[in-house]
């Protein structure tokens, strides 16, 4: 994945609009599960992150420790309390050995702070603690901790970071400049990194990742069966340059606990793809897809799961679909409007770490979306390889959970000699044509005790199936830092 597209979901998160209310760490805790709950999940790496770790050499005589919540045992907690660990752990990174050089990047960073040139920082603070500084593929990279007053009456959090990157041997001077601040976050979480463009290597980009001192990181080649654990000689912290990045997982254990692990930076995806990744993706397709807008998809697909996928997408099947509910295109429909849509809907599906194949079913509506969106997409899960050319996937294109009790969309994607589609449920039949391999039928909900089958021009059945799951990749990510 490219930086700029690394960049682009971190802002996202960290430019929500936050409202002033009481009860500052509530809203910490909502922004922490806000986190936790994005699917693009692949491993949040972005110039704007925050930042924990903690040098001993500390500008002005402000406090050193954040203020714990009034509730010591809620899962919450637990996050602040890893927060504060990592505050307190010693530098890491060669640079950070340096403590006259850290004990000048302390003062001028807490300087330019009160100076109001960090635009995102500008309640009172009382100290600065550097926590990284190495000079890496031929960049000084820095992360420093600002501890507020109090926590910040919008976000809740007790403290905030800065990522600092200049050229290699920068002076104290430069690397607290506010030409090489990476932007300033708002959160200090347990785990922390960055990605940042790697100036030898274009569009390659470097990754800097920590954790609480104590803890330490193990990396794994991206497993086919079993993940190979190695812990990285760094201990409590992780680099990556374009040279030493590698398809892989990481992860981190804080004593017999493993409190992270997620897939490292890339996807198995040149991007854009290439020609020979294509005609696989393609091999087994079924339907009318083009391969224009195959190509698009997939290259999407795979950076946005990134190593979380064991293999490249494959397309499933493609073709024009008639009579969609307006609702599963363009949200409620609207007055005035056909109470039904057409569109150009693509299927893709690709195997997962961990088993089980994830899906995408993306729909290009004939006429534009009121919001502005040129397409829509909804989720599945399946056991087994959909793209089998024998084989049946259904999928519902607006989820049991979409309209409570109403009818809902199910595609069904059918063996090429199959003429015919059903679907059985408690005695009730519905049935449809199939037309280049696909087929849309109006069902009830749940899904649940549906079976649905493909028929042949003389009634046989070709294959048999239930519903896939909707949702998103169910990953073996971890992000325990909420627990004891």
């Amino acid at each position: 994945m490219t930086v700029d597209k690394e960049l682009s979901r971190a802002l996202a998160e960290l430019t929500r609009t936050l409202t002033p209310r009481p009860d500052p760490y509530g809203r910490a805790r909502a922004r922490y599960r806000r986190m936790r709950q994005r699917r693009l999940g692949g491993l949040a790496l972005a110039l704007v992150v925050s930042v924990g770790g903690a040098a001993f050499a500390v500008a002005g005589p402000g406090r050193t420790t954040q203020p714990p919540p009034a509730d010591s045992t809620e899962p919450f907690a637990h996050v602040l309390a890893w927060s504060d660990k990592l505050l307190q752990s010693p530098p890491r990174g060669a640079v950070a050995q340096d403590s006259t050089y850290i004990g000048q990047l302390s003062e001028l960073l807490l300087a330019t702070q009160r100076r109001g040139e960090l635009p995102r920082l500008t309640v009172p603070v009382s100290t600065v603690k550097v926590l990284f500084a190495d000079d890496v593929d031929g960049q000084r990279i820095a992360l420093a901790a600002f501890v507020r007053d109090q926590p910040d009456p919008a976000t809740g959090w007790p403290s905030a970071a800065v990522w600092l990157v200049a050229e290699e041997g920068a002076s104290a001077q430069k690397l607290a400049s506010t030409a090489a601040a990476r932007g300033t976050s708002d959160a200090l979480e347990p785990y922390e990194s960055l990605a940042v463009d790697d100036p030898s290597s274009p569009g390659k980009a470097v990754h800097v990742a920590i954790a609480p001192a104590g803890c330490a990181f193990l990396s794994s080649p991206l497993p086919t069966d079993a993940f190979r654990w190695t812990p990285e000689a760094t201990g409590s912290y992780l680099i990556r340059t374009p040279q030493t990045q590698r398809p892989e997982w990481w992860r981190v254990d804080c004593g017999t606990v493993t409190r992270k692990m997620t897939p490292g930076p890339g996807s198995l995806g040149v991007e854009p793809i290439t020609d020979a990744q294509l005609a696989t993706a393609m091999s087994r397709v079924r339907g009318s897809a083009t391969e224009q807008r195959a190509r698009e998809l997939v290259d999407q697909y795979a950076q946005s799961e990134g190593y979380r996928l064991s293999g490249l997408p494959k397309v499933v099947w493609g073709g024009h679909v008639a009579g969609i509910p307006s609702g599963t295109i363009d949200g409620s429909p609207s007055a005035g409007k056909p109470s039904t849509e057409s569109a150009t809907v693509t299927v893709l599906a690709a195997p997962t770490v961990g088993g089980g194949w994830v899906g995408e079913v993306t729909i290009d509506p004939d006429q534009p979306r009121s919001d502005g969106a040129v397409s829509t997409s909804t989720y599945f899960t399946v056991a087994t390889d959909p793209t089998d050319p024998a084989g049946l996937l259904a999928v519902s294109l607006d989820g049991d959970a979409a309209g409570g009790e109403g009818p809902q969309a199910l595609l069904v994607v059918a063996p090429a000699a199959a003429t015919t589609v059903r679907v059985r449920s408690a005695g009730r039949v519905a049935a449809t044509a199939v037309s280049g391999s696909g087929a849309l039928l109006t069902v009830p909900r749940p899904t649940a005790g549906l079976v649905v089958e493909a028929l042949d021009a003389s009634g046989g059945t070709l294959a048999t199936g239930q519903v896939a799951k909707a949702g998103g990749l169910q990953t073996l990510k971890v992000d325990a830092w909420n627990q004891e």
